[in-house]
């Protein structure tokens, strides 16, 4: 990984809270608020450098934020490695990050640790097709969580439309 990524660590801001506009990445699986100025441009992976219940947890990062000092920042270091299938490798490995933890008071993974792990890379055409792939479904997925229920609603209301006019005997008794 040290080979392939820059791997930085973030730093505090004393302004996190509701209102920004930029999200505050920290450790765990949520952003920890937001702020009004950014320390890191996007396009880059995170994951929890130490806390409770984070650990293994990977993002990606699309667009600027603040990056917190619980957490690192991962950024390719080639042209012919892209970060995006770097996510998705990392998110298909996690047992190997959790591999990493240090427990004992609060779990922490070190940085030489961090860089040290193996990422097979395949090609960058070869890469190209798979973060396109998981792209697709990732949106799918999206929009499965956020279109379902509206679909379901719109079926219920359909159901209800004709279960009423087929049980609406108006129109034999006249």
């Amino acid at each position: 990984m040290g080979e392939l990524c820059k791997i930085s660590v973030g730093r505090k801001n004393g302004t996190a809270g509701e209102f920004g506009e930029y999200p505050y990445v920290n450790a765990g699986t949520s952003m920890s608020g937001f702020v009004n100025e950014w320390s890191e441009e996007g396009d880059c992976v995170t994951t929890p450098s130490r806390g409770q219940g984070g650990m293994g947890f990977v993002a990606y990062q699309a667009s600027r934020f603040w990056c917190g000092p619980l957490c690192y920042v991962m950024r390719s270091k080639h042209s012919d490695v892209m970060i995006k299938y770097v996510y998705y490798y990392l998110c298909s490995h996690k047992a190997d990050i959790l591999g990493l933890v240090h427990e004992g008071g609060t779990p922490a993974i070190n940085k030489s640790e961090l860089a040290g792990l193996r990422i097979l890379v395949p090609p960058f055409e070869e890469q190209q097709r798979i973060v396109s792939i998981l792209d697709r479904f990732d949106k799918l997925t999206n929009d499965l969580s956020s279109g379902l229920p509206a679909e379901i609603e719109a079926r219920h209301k359909q159901y209800e439309y004709y279960r009423d006019r087929l049980l609406s005997f108006d129109e034999l008794a006249a």
